[in-house]
């Protein structure tokens, strides 16, 4: 009787060799040194959830042999990844992956031809439905109208202002606070914003944003320090400057008190790229305004397709006999 083989694909699918790193030789710490406080948590993330996979749940991004790995364990989670996720998180994934392989070769843990056989793994094609959604001007003044009528009045108008921002400006709640009170120029209504990769760019802020900013900084006073600041259940203003999740927070809780459908704040960016792209603003200005190197990320963030999508039906005569 012959002897039962296993499929090479499936020997390859379960990778869990443990990798025993110098600390300035990790080629994971290497890698995400580079990145912002924000993009370095998420791939984090995403790398423990690649090492999840690989070694069958046996090991965290810390701990797996990053340089050992070959284009069959690749090839494998591809599949996996392809199994579990929309096309662009299992990309997402995916690049990240090759990003520490890369950065193996850097660190000298792995040669040139071994990373490129290893690297020579195809994306993955397809679309899926866009995450998020539009927040409407009627949900928006639904929210502003929480913040005027809040018990805490200070704690109102500083909500007001990241409402403001997060939309009028299209800010990452990262970025928003990050701001410092010196980012602010009134002079000009711009701010001077910190974004992803240690990159800086200057933002200009609508009229009615203006306005919601300075009553906060009425109210908070204008000493240096973070733009935004705590608010205690008193009312007094703290010094300590409010962090993203605490923005997540504030979200959370003015969409329940509006009565308005569940947003993040990175929905309320999505709506000022369309708001703006409605207005017929040109990609490039808005893709400068928000940070992204390439007017084809931006063109991701536009949520009037549903609209458009339902105007154009409504113009549709179907003879239908009634």
């Amino acid at each position: 009787m012959a002897k039962k083989t296993t499929k090479p694909s499936a020997r390859r699918a379960t990778f869990s060799e443990r990798g025993q790193y110098p600390r300035d030789k990790h080629p994971v710490d290497s890698y995400l040194v580079g990145l912002g406080d924000d993009s370095e948590r998420v791939t984090r993330a995403a790398l423990d959830s690649v090492a999840d996979i690989l070694s069958g749940g046996r090991l965290a991004a810390d701990e797996l042999a990053w340089h050992s790995l070959r284009h069959g364990h690749v090839n494998a989670l591809r599949g996996r990844l392809q199994q579990l996720y929309a096309p662009s998180t299992a990309n997402r994934y995916l690049s990240a992956l090759k990003a520490v392989l890369r950065e193996s070769w850097r660190l000298g843990l792995v040669d040139r031809e071994t990373l490129e056989k290893t690297l020579d793994v195809k994306g993955i094609r397809g679309r899926r439905e866009a995450r998020g959604r539009a927040v409407s001007q009627d949900e928006l003044s639904a929210l502003f109208a929480t913040c005027s009528h809040d018990d805490n009045e200070t704690l109102g108008i500083r909500d007001a202002a990241i409402l403001a921002l997060l939309y009028g400006c299209g800010l990452r709640r990262a970025e928003l606070a990050g701001l410092s009170r010196s980012d602010f120029r009134p002079s000009d209504r711009s701010l001077k914003v910190h974004g992803k990769g240690n990159k800086q760019r200057v933002v200009y802020i609508p009229a009615g944003a203006q306005v919601a900013l300075e009553v906060w900084l009425e109210t908070r006073g204008r000493w240096a320090g973070g733009l935004l600041s705590g608010v205690t259940k008193g009312g007094r203003v703290t010094r300590r400057d409010v962090s993203p999740q605490l923005i997540y927070r504030v979200i959370q809780k003015r969409h329940l008190k509006a009565g308005i459908a569940e947003f993040t704040p990175h929905d309320l960016r999505r709506s000022h790229i369309s708001d703006l792209l409605d207005e017929g603003v040109d990609l490039a200005v808005i893709a400068r305004q928000v940070g992204h190197s390439n007017v084809q990320t931006t063109a991701k963030y536009d949520r009037r397709s549903h609209r458009a999508q339902r105007t154009a039906a409504d113009r549709l005569d179907v003879p239908y006999p009634s």
